[in-house]
């Protein structure tokens, strides 16, 4: 029998009483079984207006005979019952349930998207989801529910934005870095005086190990500071490998990637990597497009950890949904 994780969550009226009812409901379904709930977390609200009060978090493993389409309609009508109306995004609710996981499934659909596209960096949901599936695995990830959250007390504070030229990646990083009283780690690509190639490699590869040298140097973690300050780079580490696959040939590309097995090693990975999902504002070429395509299957590798995509070019609504992630990541007290 297929296994799911639910989230619960709950900010206005009697919340314990709103969650325990929820619950009950869920295992009052005949093709529902073997449902257990963690502890209720107390946590502070995310995004949303200012002067809400703080929620009341769980998570439910179940078992059900149940479609994924199908469950998520019994926990929107198990919200409807307990009082929930949707308003705008992040608005106070009297309950809110989110399907996380189904066993291995990926889908993505416009009505429901499995697993939960946020899930992986908010600490309220796998905080209470670590207490009844640790094991669970994150499908797109490749990581469990424990070490999704193990990676998200351990990590170092840095959050990396990657997008082509023209996304604004720059300017994003620049405020939430200022925002978050962080630091700002600018690209070091983008000031490099290129010596000339020395023979036998292509100008093509030299360039890219050398722009590969200086990102090295910048994200070493060797000589990273204050590990307790956050850090937010409007760059990826491992987007050169997307560069260099396009600019590259084939045995230029073997031995650039080579090279970048050996810095990979030595850098500070992100706790949060973050993909401006949209093409260049200014009508993008069909380079910049395969570039682009290669950016996001490249977030899309498996056992890198959490990935967070922020669609759209309006820059206060792309701030607004990154700063929710990352104080998402943070833990309640």
């Amino acid at each position: 029998m297929p296994r799911a994780l639910v989230a619960l969550g709950a900010n206005l009226g009697d919340r314990a009483g709103t969650l325990g009812r929820a619950v009950d409901l869920l295992r009052a379904n005949a093709q529902v079984s073997d449902c257990v709930h963690s502890r209720w977390h107390e946590t502070p609200p995310i995004g949303g207006a200012p002067g809400q009060g703080p929620f009341l978090n769980g998570a439910v493993r179940l078992d059900t005979t149940l479609t994924p389409k199908a469950l998520q309609a019994l926990l929107h009508q198990t919200e409807a019952t307990l009082g929930r109306e949707r308003t705008e995004r992040w608005a106070a609710r009297a309950l809110d349930l989110d399907l996380l996981l189904y066993e291995d499934l990926q889908l993505n659909t416009p009505t429901l998207t499995v697993p939960h596209p946020r899930m992986a960096f908010r600490r309220f949901v796998l905080e209470p989801a670590a207490e009844v599936a640790p094991d669970m695995i994150h499908p797109a990830i490749g990581w469990s529910i424990s070490k999704l959250l193990d990676h998200l007390r351990s990590a170092l504070p840095y959050v990396a934005l990657l997008g082509t030229p023209g996304s604004g990646k720059t300017a994003l990083a620049e405020s939430l870095a200022r925002w978050f009283g962080g630091r700002f780690v600018s690209d070091p690509s983008g000031n490099f005086a290129q010596p000339s190639p020395p023979n036998p490699p292509s100008h093509a590869l030299w360039r890219q190990i050398q722009f590969l040298d200086a990102r090295s140097r910048v994200l070493d973690r060797r000589n990273w500071l204050d590990p307790a300050v956050l850090a937010v780079s409007d760059f990826y580490f491992d987007q050169a490998l997307s560069y260099a696959e396009i600019e590259l040939d084939a045995r230029e590309f073997v031995a650039f990637r080579d090279a970048w097995q050996i810095a990979h090693q030595q850098v500070v990975l992100p706790k949060l990597l973050v993909v401006l999902d949209e093409p260049a504002v200014n009508s993008p070429s069909a380079e910049q497009d395969r570039l682009r395509a290669a950016l996001v299957r490249l977030a899309a590798r498996t056992r890198l950890g959490p990935v967070l995509y922020v669609g759209g070019v309006d820059h206060q609504a792309q701030f607004d949904e990154i700063s929710a992630a990352m104080q998402a990541m943070q833990p309640a007290d």
